[in-house]
């Protein structure tokens, strides 16, 4: 059979063609012979000798009807539901051909019945006959994927089931019966109404049996195929399937498909990403429209986490110019050559303008501004790593407080329309250097909005911690996991917002349209996820165990350091004031009450002498002071910060 199958797939495709229509005209032909067997009640013999020649006319023409509904251009290898529909419908055709020939020819003893029976047979044979053809081509396909040097030829199959008898479930079992190294042994699903069902030939069981099948060894793998369903839901899954002891892996979102890159059977280990991936917020793309097409954008920090992901969004929405800076000579050509490969072919593509330096040269900042006429700036560049900063204050303060206002009053100078500055969570009642630079980095931006005739409209995006970004706690999770643990997490009960770099990005790009006055705008966060758990979620994930006192045979202990200088149990995104909708039902906006800018610039120039003696504790302390004063305008009344400002540490020089 092999040899045969194997000449048969390495015809030219018009004589596969030519294969597929003569064995259509027997089909046909027989078709037509056994209907009237089945009419009559026994073998069939013309009685009038115009039948044979009408049977052959009918044939003929029902040929040409199939090549006419491109029948013929069905794959056979992969036969669907689509594919069996055409089938009908040619079948219909031919079967119409019979119908008009007997009618219009008159001839004696062709009973109507015939037709019926008639489409209902050559329907059969066409149907049956690919699905036969397209299993064993398939199969001869599997067998030269098949792993040579085993015992029996044969690959070594995987045993899966499928979490989610879904729409998303049944395309990756389908994609699966094309891969010889998988087989599906069942579908699982929580809810009680589908369990002991079949779905595209597999039966779906319940979590409880999935866990027998899994005993037994009757599963190997779990797909997970639930790419819909909400943050709790997907962390509601992995809790049921994290103790059966083994790979859970997940397919690629919507979005990855849709976007080319990957197809529905492209199967991955499951990253804890793909949990904690917040509910999706659609963006308002007219909002994103409006400040981005056909201006001129200036984004810094191009070659961050996400500057870079601003940067890719910003291209798809057609702006005239996209000038890049970053002071990484490296970060800046990765993006840039990124971007030169997502803008290639486009006939109205932006002009992309890499430029190495750093906010702090003010005459640089000044000139990008005049020389590419900027309509809109995203602030990215920031240093933003809490334990660095604890211990390189000057540099951190001077990028994130000094370059911040060298920028915006090089805006405010040039009459740029728009600035939005990306901010964090930890500039809320700050605790660190970090955070604290950031708050004061903000007060500027809130006090130069509010002041008379400024031509720039200032906005401020707040929020938590952003997925996979560099240094982020996934990724030090994960090079811990991978070395053997421990994995260290600073407090049982700390927690955190998370966000993916995509979506912080768009809600950026909404409030570069939204911003006015210095407002604040936060997405909607949800619920902070416990460090502790999500350590715990991803040892679970990579195949592990938790090593506890009560399980000291674990794979992977979980390390409490304590918290870090400057840190905090939990984050806040607002300072208390009262919190507003936008016409972004999920973004939330906040006018927060801020320092008069003939208030903050004494303390500000003082600051800038700390920075230039280089002296960490009068930069700290000066911070301290600049935030209290910030905390009594917001109270209204003269008052020091409270407790979760930390004092200086005397230790620091």
């Amino acid at each position: 059979m092999r040899p045969t199958v194997n000449k048969l797939t390495a015809l030219p495709r018009a004589r596969k063609r030519a294969v597929i229509v003569g064995f259509d005209t027997v089909a046909m032909s027989l078709a037509l012979w056994l209907a009237f067997c089945i009419r009559y009640g026994e073998l069939y013999t013309p009685v009038n000798r115009w039948v044979v020649p009408l049977a052959a006319a009918a044939v003929a023409l029902g040929v040409g009807a199939l090549l006419l509904l491109g029948i013929y251009k069905v794959v056979v290898r992969y036969m669907d539901v689509h594919a069996a529909l055409r089938i009908a419908v040619g079948a219909g055709a031919v079967a119409a051909i019979w119908f008009i020939l007997a009618y219009v020819s008159r001839v004696e003893n062709l009973p109507r019945s015939v037709g019926f029976i008639y489409f209902g047979i050559v329907f059969l044979f066409m149907f049956f006959g690919r699905l036969a053809a397209a299993r064993l081509l398939n199969e001869e396909h599997h067998s030269l994927l098949r792993t040579p040097g085993t015992a029996d030829g044969q690959v070594k199959e995987t045993r899966v089931a499928i979490y989610g008898a879904t729409s998303a479930g049944s395309s990756l079992a389908e994609a699966l019966r094309r891969h010889p190294e998988y087989r599906l042994r069942c579908f699982v699903d929580d809810n009680p109404a589908l369990v002991g069902r079949f779905m595209v030939g597999a039966p779906i069981r319940s979590l409880e049996q999935l866990r027998q099948e899994v005993q037994s060894g009757a599963v190997e793998q779990v797909f997970l195929a639930i790419q819909s369903a909400t943050r709790s839901d997907r962390m509601a899954a992995l809790a049921s399937l994290s103790g059966l002891g083994v790979p859970v892996m997940t397919i690629p979102s919507y979005e990855e498909i849709m976007s080319g890159r990957y197809t529905i059977s492209d199967v991955r280990p499951i990253n804890v990403e793909d949990l904690l991936k917040r509910d999706i917020v659609p963006p308002l793309r007219e909002l994103i429209e409006e400040g981005l097409r056909g201006k001129s954008i200036l984004v810094t920090g191009a070659g961050g986490s996400i500057g870079s992901e601003i940067c890719r969004q910003v291209v798809q929405h057609r702006p005239r110019r996209l000038v890049l800076l970053d002071h990484s000579e490296f970060a800046l050509f990765s993006i840039e050559t990124e971007l030169r490969a997502l803008c290639d072919g486009q006939a109205d593509g932006p002009a992309l303008i890499p430029i190495i330096g750093t906010l702090l040269n003010e005459r640089l900042v000044r000139e990008i501004l005049a020389d590419h006429a900027i309509d809109a700036v995203f602030h990215a560049a920031a240093y933003k790593h809490v334990p660095l900063l604890e211990l390189n204050e000057v540099v951190g303060v001077t990028n994130n407080v000094v370059g911040t206002r060298i920028l915006a009053d090089a805006c405010v100078d040039a009459r740029i329309p728009r600035l939005t500055m990306i901010s964090t969570d930890k500039a809320v009642r700050p605790t660190n250097v970090m955070g604290r630079s950031k708050r004061v980095a903000e007060l500027y931006i809130q006090a130069l909005a509010r002041e008379p005739d400024v031509p720039t409209q200032f906005g401020i995006v707040r929020f938590g911690n952003v997925l996979d970004s560099s240094g982020s706690v996934v990724q030090r999770f994960r090079s811990q996991i991978s070395e053997g643990g421990p994995v260290t997490v600073t407090h049982a009960d700390i927690t955190r917002f998370f966000m993916s770099i995509p979506e912080a990005t768009q809600l950026v790009l909404q409030a570069n349209s939204l911003a006015a006055k210095g407002e604040v705008f936060v997405l909607d966060m949800g619920e902070p996820v416990r460090i502790a758990d999500l350590a715990r979620t991803m040892i679970a994930l990579s195949g592990m165990t938790e090593k506890t006192p009560e399980d000291p045979d674990g794979d992977i202990e979980i390390s409490y350091v304590g918290l870090r200088p400057g840190e905090k149990l939990h984050e806040e995104l607002f300072v208390g004031e009262v919190i507003t909708e936008t016409v972004h039902p999920q973004i939330k906006m906040a006018e927060e009450r801020s320092m008069p800018l003939e208030e903050l610039v004494p303390h500000l120039r003082r600051l800038d002498m700390a920075l230039e003696a280089h002296d960490p504790r009068a930069v700290r302390t000066l911070l301290s002071k600049i935030l209290e004063l910030d905390f009594a305008e917001r109270r209204g009344e003269s008052e020091t910060l409270p407790e979760t400002i930390p004092p200086l540490n005397a230790s620091r020089n």
